[in-house]
């Protein structure tokens, strides 16, 4: 008898040191996790410990961890269930705020979170509480053991939730905070755009660059590629600028309206409106419109579409957009009249300019070389051009020709083709290959020029004798070579354009010259010449001159082309430079 109650005492004895031995454990693993968590004061990573800590002690399949966001509780980390639970949205007063397990029969109350609990095959919920505020909950679903959580298990579940809720409000409030500074940084950088983009405004009087600001504003700040801009002119005709918005239906909402008219803030559009013209904008992609007004008159509008994020406009966007199309406006009529004002003085000026740098920049005879038939030929469309060819002999047997285009027209074009003209001429005699020679030109343009002014540039180098043509193509039209049996190929080896980036590498291009090939170069005068259908002259025609032209001499070919362009464009005044140069092996 006495060695069997020895042996009962020793068993409950070793029963109850097992007991406070899991006790303490236990504590001891909260004590570790509670330092864990209040280690970190990023939301991500608290969340992490307090779902993937139990999951991973207990072995439970799949977790979901849901915060309070004002009334309602929304998906904040998950593990082992399907993304599109972030979609989810729980009101408040459906979160039990005591544990709660699936499925509880007993009342109707959580009928709606069961619900849930069931959708995802989750069995437990564990309320995160801060004072009697419940501000989470962290759900769980079952063992990978399948069997019911212990006594131990729910009172260790319901620890962790005590121990973490004040790491969860301290991170969310970091959180908050942020997000605040985020929200001060990105009106810190609005303000900071404003004021940069307000220096650019005042700094021209240039209508288009003026435009050209406000786009990379709407593009750059808001991250938006779709717009348009309409603005009316003093004959009442509508210029558009648009990007991902179709132009024509554009031009008839706005010239039959009334609302527009009328606006005079900044609004969103919806789906619904009571105004047709914003149904049928929406339609179009806009998403909203910003009104460009001037001493109560309305002088046309900027219309904006969804943001690449697919994030929606703040107030505080709506302010910004407003406050930058108030200071465009004002620096367009500040330029509308000082070009009214000067419009006399500037065209004085740039004749008096005009002849002496014309003279120096176009080639006055045409240079001719043995076997080979060249023609060049340039029509301003104002007193000074922007568009340059030339013809230069770099050896006995090898000579370069070139034709460019700069952007802009008027004086600043004519001074920058001058530096081009000089620079080319000078290079082109250093003993470097081609695309070296482009690269120095490059690099010229970018030290010399402003960020606004590039220029387009073809250059080749013929050798008369071996009858090798090798070329580079910076952001040019590119030349069509015809060859003997009418075959059409397009130059485009090379690279961009003149002025954008400096030490850019340059690639090389070679064709061998036949018999009978014509290589034809041309300035965008000329396929983009308007008609007044405003139908732009094309490629295909330029190539049907050359191919129904084909054995004229090059200038006859280039007189038929340039005769063309003056039939189709009868009646409409031209607007850019026409430049042809050509070379024909005969």
């Amino acid at each position: 008898m006495t060695s069997l109650q020895d042996y009962l005492s020793d068993k409950f004895k070793n029963q109850d040191i097992k007991a406070i031995h899991e006790r303490l454990f236990e504590l001891s693993s909260l004590f570790e996790i509670s330092q864990i968590l209040n280690s970190s004061l990023q939301l991500n990573s608290v969340l992490n410990n307090i779902l993937l800590i139990p999951m991973g002690r207990l072995m439970i399949s799949k977790g979901i961890i849901l915060l309070r966001e004002g009334k309602h509780f929304k998906p904040k980390l998950w593990k082992g269930i399907p993304s599109e639970v972030k979609n989810t949205q729980l009101d408040n007063f459906l979160i039990p705020d005591t544990i709660h397990k699936q499925p509880d029969k007993k009342s109707k109350k959580y009928k709606s979170f069961n619900e849930f609990l069931s959708q995802y095959q989750l069995a437990l919920a564990v309320p995160i509480k801060s004072k009697d505020d419940l501000i989470g909950c962290v759900l769980y679903g079952n063992k990978l053991s399948k069997l019911p959580f212990s006594e131990d298990e729910l009172d260790f579940l319901a620890s962790l939730a005590n121990l973490s809720s004040t790491a969860v409000e301290n991170a969310l409030k970091v959180d908050e905070i942020q997000n605040i500074n985020q929200q001060l940084d990105e009106r810190i950088q609005q303000l900071k755009t404003l004021f940069d983009i307000a220096q650019g405004l005042s700094a021209t009087l240039d209508g288009d660059k003026i435009i050209k600001l406000m786009t990379y504003a709407f593009m750059g700040q808001m991250l938006v590629n779709r717009y348009a801009i309409v603005i009316k002119t003093l004959q009442g005709i509508q210029k558009l600028d648009c990007k991902g918005i179709p132009q024509e239906p554009l031009e008839i909402i706005i010239s039959d309206q009334s609302n527009l008219y009328n606006l005079k803030s900044a609004i969103h559009l919806s789906k619904n409106s009571n105004y047709r013209e914003y149904e049928r904008l929406w339609k179009m992609g806009v998403r909203v419109i910003i009104p460009m007004r001037h001493q109560n008159k309305s002088l046309g509008y900027i219309l904006l579409g969804e943001k690449i994020n697919k994030q929606t406009y703040t107030d505080t966007d709506l302010e910004f957009l407003t406050t930058l199309v108030s200071q465009a406006v004002i620096s367009m009529e500040n330029a509308r009249l000082f070009q009214e004002t000067l419009e006399k003085q500037r065209i004085e000026q740039e004749l008096r300019v005009a002849e002496s740098i014309q003279k120096k920049l176009l080639p006055t005879d045409i240079i001719s070389y043995q076997g080979y038939d060249i023609w060049g030929q340039n029509i301003s469309s104002k007193e000074v051009g922007g568009d340059y060819f030339d013809i230069i002999p770099v050896s006995q047997n090898r000579f370069a020709f070139t034709i460019a285009d700069v952007s802009g027209k008027g004086v600043p074009a004519a001074l920058i083709m001058a530096n081009l003209q000089a620079g080319l001429r000078t290079i082109i005699t250093e003993n470097i290959t081609l695309d070296k020679v482009v690269g120095k030109l490059n690099n010229l343009i970018y030290q010399n020029t402003e960020p606004d002014k590039y220029v387009t540039l073809f250059l080749g180098i013929l050798d008369n004798q071996s009858h090798q043509f090798f070329y580079v193509n910076a952001g040019h039209n590119p030349p069509l070579l015809l060859t003997k049996d009418n075959n059409l190929r397009l130059l485009e080896d090379g690279g961009i354009i003149l002025g954008m980036i400096p030490d850019y590498n340059y690639v090389v291009g070679n064709f061998y010259f036949d018999k009978n090939d014509i290589l034809l170069c041309y300035t965008d005068g000329v396929n983009e010449a308007l008609n007044i259908e405003e139908e732009e002259f094309g490629e295909k025609k330029i190539k049907d001159i050359l191919i129904k032209n084909r054995n004229l001499f090059t200038r006859d070919i280039s007189n038929k082309l340039i005769q063309s362009i003056g039939e189709f464009t009868k009646g409409i005044p031209q607007y850019d430079d026409i430049t042809v140069l050509m070379v024909k092996r005969i």
